[in-house]
């Protein structure tokens, strides 16, 4: 069986302004799968050209993990209605043995909005957040079968500027060898309203401390790369290390 990548583009979500801004972004990730991936990565396919970091809507927010983490060119998506990433080890990635690897197995996923993001307090974003993920329409919109059944939320609270989520998700179609429990963090980024996701594996499980700990360096290496970007500026020349994603038509 050939390697495949499921994918999945929630979108549409009724009701209001959060859901309305939540309703151009991917809240559900696109994981490989297949037994000719890379040996430990629960279905992660090789890739060459491997970044460390990669530029997407509109030029408005640039994704870069911790070390050790590259971009799969493969899996990532830039578009009309939004982008997404995922990220994995680079020496995964390019088969290479003195290529980075992280300190702790992941796999890292960003999704970014198409439009703006939701706008006012942020202590009055968090409590809308937190109805709306408590809703039948926040929790399918969380499962990647789309099925607010699948999905359970463990924990959800608000901490440097970041809305953390702690779920597990029972969906069938979920990425072969990984974790259905994990951690998500909704956040802003130049007007852009940024979901952030670590998933470990099955065989190869990291603890809820570190998995959190990886997602708030994640999160504040997205804010990092793209503080000097405008919401409607691009990069000319990057450097030689990222990749500035062509829309797809």
């Amino acid at each position: 069986m050939k390697n495949m990548i499921i994918c999945r583009f929630r979108l549409g979500l009724p009701g209001g302004l959060l859901a309305a801004a939540l309703s151009t972004m991917m809240l559900s990730g696109c994981l490989a799968a297949g037994p000719e991936a890379s040996a430990g990565l629960g279905g992660l396919a090789f890739s060459r050209a491997a970044p460390q970091k990669v530029q997407v809507a509109d030029d408005t927010v640039v994704i870069a993990g911790p070390r050790g983490f590259c971009v799969d060119v493969r899996a990532t998506r830039d578009g009309q209605q939004g982008a997404f990433v995922l990220m994995a080890s680079c020496a995964a990635l390019t088969g290479r043995e003195n290529a980075p690897m992280p300190a702790d197995p992941a796999i890292l996923t960003a999704s970014v909005a198409s439009r703006p993001g939701t706008g006012g307090r942020e202590e009055d974003r968090a409590i809308r957040l937190a109805q709306f993920f408590t809703s039948e329409a926040g929790l399918a919109a969380l499962a990647r079968d789309g099925r607010a059944d699948s999905v359970v939320v463990h924990r959800m609270y608000e901490r440097d500027r970041l809305f953390l989520i702690h779920l597990t998700d029972s969906s069938e179609n979920a990425g072969e060898g990984l974790s259905t429990t994990y951690w998500r963090a909704l956040f802003e980024v130049n007007d852009r309203l940024v979901t952030a996701s670590v998933v470990g594996f099955e065989d190869r499980a990291i603890d809820d401390k570190t998995s959190r700990a990886v997602l708030r360096d994640f999160a504040a290496h997205i804010r990092a790369e793209s503080k000097t970007l405008a919401p409607a500026h691009s990069v000319e020349d990057p450097a030689p290390e990222q990749l500035v994603m062509k829309k797809e038509p």
